[in-house]
């Protein structure tokens, strides 16, 4: 379909949904190629619901790219299509594919030297305790069920050494025994709620994409802060791992990995979860294969599982790895400050404190262990940021804000301020020496040019006016991998901007397109 066709389908599509008189009306479609957002509304501000079925049927075939149409009352409409435009509402530009915020890393991290191939036969007492383990359970379950668990036959060393070779790591040796007992256990239980995958799937998903497992919060549009996985100390606090590999689920969005490169008080071949029901860090769920299955055998052996549906090939037992801690990784206050009721509070990792009134941040000094800090609708604020010293992230929405006591944080890397009714002192902000990322969209910046002195500083976000008032000084900031724009400009500002920010670099790949609707 050329540029004309669908700037005229747009144009229609938005003019039918407007059914009032308007003046002008946009609509905006990101299309990411596996599906699409939108956003279509008249000047005035009202949301406008084009017709979504005719505008799946448009775009399905169409490439990834932000497509904006422009339509006046009179019928008269611009086009503009850009792949170069990460998203708008707000607009993000992205300079630096390749960038990752702490905690990152990109594929490539190295394997433990335990951990490679060798092509050696699984160790022979590690398979003689996994077996035993199996058939302990075979055992239980036939008694509580009154048939033998249905698995499927157990796999070769051959049929390893070959899956490990793709991979390019040895699997730990109670996962090659499990392996070698049974190629899958049909969900009956064998390790809990879990089961492991038949071995060709755990290497397909190995390669499938990026190598490892997890990826939270890895795009730069997200805010990024990679929280500690309780027990402290056994993973390492990374939002992905080349060497968290993936080998069964629970069948329902939930994930087991198996951890090749443990953190200091780890153990390789510990065992982690991710997935729909995990959010924030990486979950540790037990220390070994074997661990879990001991632990499976226990509960049965204790009648603690679930067969409330004896016909059903699944036994679960009520293994204590099913257990998550009491005590997440965020907590929420709400008018309040007190800490009295907050359990475990030096495990506090993530704090949203909404509508505190007007409040000095020192008083949640027991939140040790603090990396992200939300202030949602403050009256003013202290930001008094001496007593968190793992605080890696602070947003901060107030009327009226004191940044003195953020100055020379040690591991502060992203700051963003909404709501202040004063200017903002750039002073505080030039004495943050690991600033990756800063928000002043909106605020009232006298000394905004000093931007530039920030020597860290990789992502930021302003809004059009201030991106202008920048280029306009000459601070083009070279370093920045993105910049996340709000205000509303136009799709065709947007580029107008990119282009002035990397004027060196490839120019930005446009289609426009104008017309007319015909009169109805």
């Amino acid at each position: 379909m050329n540029p004309g066709d669908i700037a005229g389908e747009m144009a229609r599509l938005l003019h039918d949904s407007t059914k009032t008189t308007f003046t002008s009306a946009v609509l905006r479609i990101h299309n990411t190629g596996g599906g699409f957002s939108l956003q279509a509304e008249t000047d005035t501000g009202r949301y406008l619901s084009p017709d979504m079925t005719a505008l799946s049927e448009l775009f399905r075939p169409l490439p990834p790219s932000i497509y904006e149409v422009r339509l006046s009352h009179t019928g008269e409409y611009t086009f503009l299509a850009t792949p170069d435009v990460g998203t708008m509402s707000p607009a993000w530009l992205v300079f630096d594919d390749g960038f990752r915020y702490p905690g990152h890393p990109l594929p490539g991290l190295p394997l433990p030297v335990r951990s490679r191939p060798t092509g050696a036969p699984t160790d022979p007492a590690v398979l003689a305790r996994i077996t035993a383990l199996a058939t302990e359970f075979a055992g239980l379950y036939e008694k509580i069920k009154g048939h033998a668990p249905d698995w499927e036959p157990g796999r070769t060393e051959a049929e390893l050494a070959e899956a490990e070779a793709r991979i390019g790591a040895r699997l730990p040796e109670d996962l090659r025994a499990l392996f070698r007992v049974t190629g899958w256990d049909n969900e009956s239980g064998l390790l809990g709620r879990y089961a492991h995958d038949p071995l060709p799937l755990l290497v397909e998903r190995y390669l499938d994409g990026v190598p490892g497992s997890y990826g939270w919060e890895d795009p730069v549009t997200e805010e990024g802060v990679v929280f500690e996985t309780q027990p402290a100390g056994r993973v390492k606090r990374l939002s992905r791992n080349d060497w968290w590999i993936t080998f069964g689920s629970d069948h329902a969005g939930d994930f087991l990995a198996v951890d090749l490169d443990p953190a200091e008080d780890g153990e390789s071949g510990q065992i982690l979860e991710y997935g729909r029901n995990v959010w924030g860090p990486i979950r540790y769920v037990a220390a070994s294969i074997t661990g879990m299955m001991e632990e499976v055998v226990r509960a049965l052996k204790a009648g603690e599982y679930d067969n409330d549906e004896p016909d059903s090939p699944y036994l679960i037992a009520e293994a204590a790895f099913h257990d998550e801690s009491a005590r997440g990784h965020d907590q929420v206050l709400t008018e309040t400050t007190d800490l009295g009721g907050v359990a475990d509070p030096e495990l506090v990792q993530e704090l949203y404190l909404n509508d505190p009134g007007s409040v000095d941040l020192a008083i949640l000094n027991p939140l040790s262990s603090l990396r992200h800090l939300r202030v949602n609708r403050a009256d003013s604020v202290v930001a008094d940021l001496s007593g968190f010293p793992a605080l890696e992230a602070a947003s901060i929405e107030t009327a009226k804000v004191d940044l003195t006591g953020i100055a020379g944080h040690p591991a502060l890397w992203g700051l963003s301020l909404a709501g202040v009714k004063h200017p903002i002192d750039f002073g505080p902000l030039l004495g943050l020496p690991g600033l990756i990322r800063l928000g002043l969209a909106g605020l009232d910046v006298p000394e905004l040019e000093r931007v530039g002195e920030l020597a860290s500083l990789r992502v930021l976000t302003l809004d059009d006016g201030q991106v202008r008032r920048l280029l306009d000084a000459g601070v083009t900031l070279p370093s920045l991998a993105a910049i996340e724009i709000t205000g509303g400009a136009s799709l065709a500002e947007i580029v107008r901007l990119r282009r002035r920010l990397r004027p060196d670099g490839p120019a930005p790949e446009v289609i426009e397109a104008s017309g007319t609707l015909a009169a109805p």
